[in-house]
């Protein structure tokens, strides 16, 4: 089972099975009582093993997520955003796509006309500085632009690295068409830059960073 698909059945399953306690009148559409029946429906869906094991530390996260936040979790947010952007990008009735090495040349002329610093002229094999003038910079490693692809497709998982406005870098990121997976915050190979992780076809094996993307 592909994660993206698996990871849509979960929070498209829930959201649904959420409205229709609304539209039958037995929960009031309220942050605190949604929170509570999405609490139930997550530890439920673990004890019953549900769905497939590539999404469980997913539930396991959200379960612990609501019982020490409460309301504040926002899970009936969170879940309305990851079906969004998974849906966006990796539908489920539709062939994986591509992402290809045009889509990553646009995006770096895109983030150079943002304001940021991009970087792809160095090999990155060893703990790395990058001197930057501006606040924001983007790094990729140049010989992963030269061998992570067959033909103009991505074919291996690709790094970026990050320092500056991670949030802003998300969004840009999400709307450019690429799910990024968050290794570090920001010790990386690149000294003060954290490393974010795109995969062919955006197939990652784990949920990807949306929660400040665009939807």
């Amino acid at each position: 089972m592909q994660y993206s698909i698996e990871i849509q059945n979960v929070v498209n399953s829930a959201l649904a099975e959420l409205k229709e306690q609304h539209q039958k009148k037995r929960l009031a559409n309220t942050p605190i009582t949604n929170t509570h029946f999405l609490t139930r429906w997550v530890t439920n869906s673990i004890k019953t093993q549900r769905f497939d094991g590539s999404v469980k530390n997913d539930l396991i996260r959200w379960q612990k997520l609501s019982r020490s936040k409460g309301a504040g979790s926002e899970l009936v947010s969170l879940f309305e955003r990851i079906s969004a952007v998974y849906h966006r990008l990796t539908p489920i009735d539709q062939e994986p796509q591509a992402v290809t090495d045009k889509q990553i040349e646009a995006f770096m002329d895109h983030m150079e006309a943002q304001g940021w610093e991009v970087v792809n002229e160095f090999e990155l094999t060893e703990k790395t500085q990058i001197f930057a003038d501006q606040p924001n910079s983007f790094v990729l490693c140049s010989l992963q632009c030269e061998q992570c692809f067959e033909g103009e497709n991505l074919s291996k998982p690709m790094s970026f690295y990050v320092r500056g406005n991670h949030r802003a870098f998300v969004e840009e990121a999400s709307n450019s068409g690429f799910l990024l997976h968050k290794q570090t915050d920001y010790k990386s190979i690149v000294k003060y830059h954290g490393e974010y992780v795109i995969f062919p076809n955006n197939q990652g094996k784990s949920l990807a960073e949306i929660q400040w993307a665009l939807v």
